[in-house]
């Protein structure tokens, strides 16, 4: 019988808050001051920002995180715990290519780029996920799953059309903080699932 190991809820906590509280610590090594609610959380892993390798860590363990999470995952759909697997992989990647500061300030760099690219994957594959990983077992039925991933691909699509089109489909005052809750809700739906899998698991060993 499949069974959720207990370091799997560790590790989908985790996932979350080293992006979210790595960024909260990394900000404050920036000299010039750095604004959370306008500027994304890769941007302090940048070329040009002060101890970048701080926050590239964070990312890179916030990837291995969904990663271990993804393995420990043993009792939803392989399609979806391949698809979890995936947004840490592209988590890891956006740290491998990362984005660049101008004049001492964080600037987006052009569209279309590994970078950019690596963060639309991370989005849509944590998005996609959850329907992915439904099944009639495990502790996602397919109509939860589509209305998490119905509830994600809003907010990821929109960032995405934002890129594609330069900016012109509203201000990016509140980018980065929209990016923090996208992240901290995402983090939600994955510990979670995890936890509803290891009480699943729980009740038909007990039984």
């Amino acid at each position: 019988m499949a069974t959720v190991p207990g370091w799997t809820v560790i590790t989908a906590l985790l996932a979350p808050l080293l992006l979210i509280g790595g960024a909260a610590f990394a900000a404050t090594l920036q000299p010039c001051g750095f604004d959370q609610v306008s500027c994304s959380i890769s941007q302090l892993a940048a070329h040009g920002a002060s101890h970048r390798w701080v926050m590239t860590l964070f990312v890179v363990g916030s990837g291995l995180c969904v990663v271990l999470t993804a393995v420990g995952l043993r009792t939803v759909r392989m399609a979806g715990r391949l698809m979890l697997a995936f947004s840490g992989v592209a988590t890891i990647a956006v740290a491998a290519f990362p984005d660049r500061w101008v004049d001492g300030r964080p600037a987006p760099m052009a569209v279309v780029n590994a970078h950019t690219v690596a963060g639309w994957l991370v989005f849509l594959a944590a998005a996609l996920w959850p329907t992915f990983a439904a099944n009639r077992t495990g502790p996602l039925r397919l109509r939860w799953g589509l209305l998490l991933s119905a509830v994600q691909l809003a907010p990821a699509g929109w960032r995405i059309m934002y890129d594609i089109s330069r900016g012109q489909l509203g201000p990016a005052d509140y980018l980065g903080l929209a990016q923090r809750v996208l992240v901290g809700f995402e983090g939600l739906i994955l510990l979670a699932v995890v936890l509803l899998a290891r009480r699943q698991a729980t009740r038909r060993q007990a039984t």
